[in-house]
C-alpha cells in the first residue's frame, strides 16, 4: 500500500514502536491486558511520534470503545457516529468476497484502502483483515435505513503509515480474541468443527446430519445472517460450509447453523 506519510516519518515511528515493545517486555504487564489495551498503547506512540491533531489542532486523545457498533451503524437513529480518536480494527463486513469457491480458506484476508480523487474514491491498496488502526477524520453520510456510508482515514498501528478505508470494514473490538458466540455479533470469522455436544449441525429446514471432523466452516455475522436457525436453542449459530467448487453446482454451499460447543475460533 503506498503511504501519505514521508520515509523519515515513517522510520522514527518504527523506532519508536520498537522501542515501545522493548520498554514494555521490560515493565509488568497488567492480569487483564488484552489486544485492545496493546492496541491503545499503540495508538498513542503513534500521536506522539506523527504529532497528530483533531481540527481544532489539539493532540488525537485515542481511545478504545468497544461499545460503539462500528461499520457506520449509529449508536442513535439518524444521528452520526464519530469514531475519529477511535482505536480499532479493519474486518471484513460481508462474506461474500471470501466465499465464492471455498476462497474464505486463503488467508489473511485482504481488503481494499482508498485514495480520493475529486468526487471519487480510487483502490489504491490492500489492508489485512485484523489489522489495528487509529481513526483520524471521517467522510460518511446517511443512508437509507438510517446507516451511515462513507470513508474513514486511519493510522495504520502495525506500520504507522496512513489509509483510507470504507466504514464498512471499521469495527471497535478485536473479536476474533472474543468466544464465537460474541465474534459472530462482530462479523466473519473461521472456525473448525467438531462434534462435542453431541448435536448434529441442522439446516435451514430442520434437518440434521453429521459433518466431517476437522471441517472448516465460515461463520457469519449473526445480526446479518441470511436464514434464522430453526433450533435456536440447540444450534443458534449460522455458518456456511462448501460441497463443491463449482458455480453451476447450485449446492456448492450450503448454510448450517451450529451449537457453539463443536466449533473452535482460528480466523
Amino acid at each position: 500500500m503506498r503511504s501519505t506519510i514521508g520515509t523519515d516519518v515513517r522510520r522514527a515511528a518504527a523506532l519508536a514502536l520498537l522501542a515501545t515493545l522493548l520498554v514494555s517486555v521490560c515493565l509488568p504487564v497488567p492480569a487483564k491486558a488484552d489486544q485492545a489495551d496493546v492496541d491503545l498503547m499503540l495508538a498513542n506512540s503513534a500521536v506522539s511520534m506523527l504529532n497528530l491533531t483533531d481540527a481544532e489542532g489539539n493532540p488525537i486523545q485515542p481511545r478504545k470503545a468497544p461499545e460503539v457498533l462500528g461499520r457506520g451503524n449509529p449508536d442513535v437513529a439518524g444521528v452520526e457516529p464519530d469514531y475519529r480518536g477511535t482505536v480499532g480494527y479493519v474486518a471484513l463486513q460481508t462474506g461474500w468476497e471470501v466465499s465464492r469457491f471455498n476462497t474464505f480458506t486463503e488467508t489473511p484476508w485482504m481488503l481494499p484502502v482508498y485514495r480520493q480523487e475529486g468526487a471519487k474514491w480510487k483502490v489504491v491498496g490492500a489492508v489485512a483483515h485484523k489489522t489495528p488502526v487509529l481513526v483520524t477524520d471521517q467522510q460518511i453520510k446517511e443512508e437509507r435505513g438510517h446507516k451511515f456510508s462513507g470513508h474513514l482515514q486511519v493510522i495504520r498501528l502495525d506500520t504507522f503509515e496512513q489509509a483510507w478505508i470504507d466504514v464498512i470494514h471499521f469495527v471497535t473490538a478485536p473479536y476474533w480474541t472474543l468466544s464465537l458466540s460474541e465474534a459472530v455479533t462482530y462479523g466473519y470469522c473461521i472456525a473448525v468443527y467438531s462434534n462435542n455436544s453431541g448435536v448434529m449441525p441442522t439446516d435451514r429446514k430442520g434437518n440434521r446430519g453429521n459433518l466431517q471432523e476437522g471441517t472448516r466452516v465460515l461463520m457469519c455475522e449473526k445480526r446479518t445472517a441470511r436464514y434464522i436457525s430453526p433450533d435456536k436453542q440447540n444450534n443458534p449459530l449460522p455458518g456456511i460450509i462448501f460441497r463443491s467448487g463449482e458455480e453451476q453446482d447450485s449446492y456448492y454451499r450450503t448454510f448450517l447453523f451450529f451449537n457453539a460447543n463443536d466449533l473452535t475460533l482460528t480466523y
